[in-house]
């Protein structure tokens, strides 16, 4: 789940200038600022490796507000492959610490630039990835903060241990709004003799904590979820990145395995305990079954599947990281799918388009569908990203599942994974598919957490750590 990784480092790091496209509008740094700039330098680390650097500048601009300015470069590894991946981000806040406008733009194997204004009501941004601008308005109650602005309110505040705030948070990696709680922990002395304290910032599937100085400077961060540390330190410091090979994300997110999986009937039945576990797993009836803390798990037989038109209802609408009405993804779909009779073999020539089609490569990033149809390249997200854009296209009702699959090539335990799932089955039920592994329908190793796009898979990210899986002797009755 490398997509969902990502979003816990911008939590974490921030933002690089970068040359934008001349159809977006972006933030004019030079004529706003009206005073000089506070620079301060950070260390990234990851598993208390030093993984790589950020820098944040701060200057007034007219009316008391400020503009922040951040920019980060880290390297991560993930299934043996390492990726440099850069972050930046600038925000104006007015003189209360509300964002008035930001740009952002993060750049590895693939690239997401965005331009957000805030409006009455609204925050209206443009989207430019895989070659194309969207343009989005998500409605606001008030104006939100981001990561970067997260902390501004604090500036002039008395703060004591205990003391709780919320705030609207919007998160740049999935474009939605939503409610940040901010505790208020222990003070700390600092060796200047001025007092920072922690803060606790909770946003859905995130946690991480801030040490915050009396002026609102951010002098560590830790995210608790993957050991994600950024250390306030000098430049010379921060930019003496470790040159040995970074921690794998793959093997830090893990799931223990006690037990035995009997690879030999792939169709299952599969029963494991499940342990550590906020809310219940979904129950899919024939699929995926729950009772308490175990989950059995099944492979549907295909030969149940009814006769259905290749084009249904529901789950068929483009959205901003699956655009299935964008010209060269209907055009793929439509030779792909060509003269299939039924959606069941529609369905599965799409699936052995995208398994053929893509080169199997860990990619830290955002999916995009049309991107990836371009790149020809992806792990699991890509190749979820692409099978559910083009099944939209040809009007067959397709999702994103995510949650955890078996590999015993990683090293026979359960690792975070997504697939795409369509509705096939009796009564039209979903059926589970997976175009990373080749899989049609998907062997009964699948175990779902979540159904949705990235809003809904960063739930994911605070179980990292936390789960452990038995397999169980015995299926449920």
């Amino acid at each position: 789940m490398e997509t969902v990784t990502v979003a816990a480092f911008v939590g974490v790091a921030a933002w690089v200038q970068l040359q934008e496209p001349e159809a977006m509008a972006t933030i004019a740094v030079e004529a706003l600022a009206t005073g000089p700039a506070e620079e301060a330098w950070s260390g990234i680390f990851l598993k208390d490796q030093h993984v790589g650097w950020s820098v944040t500048k701060e200057s007034p601009v007219a009316g008391g507000g400020r503009l922040i300015e951040n920019r980060a470069s880290f390297v991560l590894g993930a299934q043996g492959a390492t990726q440099e991946v850069t972050l930046g981000g600038t925000a104006i806040t007015d003189a209360a610490g509300r964002l008035v406008e930001f740009d952002f733009v993060l750049e590895t194997l693939v690239s997401l630039r965005a331009h957000g204004v805030v409006r009455p009501g609204v925050v209206h941004v443009e989207v430019e990835q895989g070659g194309t601008t969207q343009t989005l308005d998500i409605p606001v109650d008030e104006p939100p903060a981001l990561s970067l602005t997260a902390t501004q309110f604090v500036r002039g505040k008395e703060l004591n241990p205990g003391d709780r705030f919320e705030q609207p948070y919007f998160d740049i990696v999935t474009m939605r709004q939503t409610t940040m709680t901010v505790v208020v922990e222990a003070p700390e002395l600092m060796p200047d003799g001025s007092v920072a304290h922690w803060l606790r910032m909770e946003a859905p599937g995130l946690t991480t904590r801030r040490l915050v100085s009396e002026s609102g400077a951010v002098l560590r961060e830790e995210d608790t979820t993957l050991g994600v540390k950024q250390v306030r330190m000098t430049r010379e410091q921060a930019l003496a990145v470790d040159a040995g090979a970074p921690p794998d994300l793959v093997a830090v997110s893990k799931v223990p395995l006690g037990g035995f999986v009997d690879r030999s009937r792939p169709f299952g039945p599969l029963s494991l305990r499940v342990t550590g576990l906020e809310a219940p797993l979904p129950d899919e009836g024939d699929v995926q079954r729950v009772a308490g803390d175990v989950v059995t798990l099944w492979t549907p037989d295909p030969t149940t599947w009814p006769v259905l038109p290749v084009r249904g209802s529901g789950d068929v609408e483009p959205t901003f990281s699956l655009p299935a009405d964008h010209e060269e993804i209907v055009a793929r779909a439509r030779k792909v799918v060509g003269d299939a009779p039924d959606r069941a073999t529609a369905a599965r020539r799409i699936h052995d388009f995208v398994h053929g089609y893509l080169t199997k490569a860990p990619t830290i990033g955002i999916p995009n569908g049309l991107e990836v149809l371009r790149s020809g390249q992806g792990d699991c997200n890509e190749h979820t990203a692409l099978y559910v854009s083009l099944a939209r296209a040809e009007g067959i009702p397709s999702r994103i599942a995510a949650g955890l699959v078996y590999n015993e090539a990683l090293g026979s335990s359960f690792y975070y994974h997504a697939w795409p799932e369509v509705r096939l089955g009796a009564d039209e039920a979903w059926v589970p598919i997976d175009p990373t592994f080749g899989q049609f329908p998907a062997h009964a190793t699948h175990l779902k957490i979540v159904t949705g796009d990235l809003d809904k898979q960063m739930r994911i990210l605070g179980l990292i750590g936390r789960l452990r899986i038995d397999v169980a002797t015995e299926p449920p009755r």
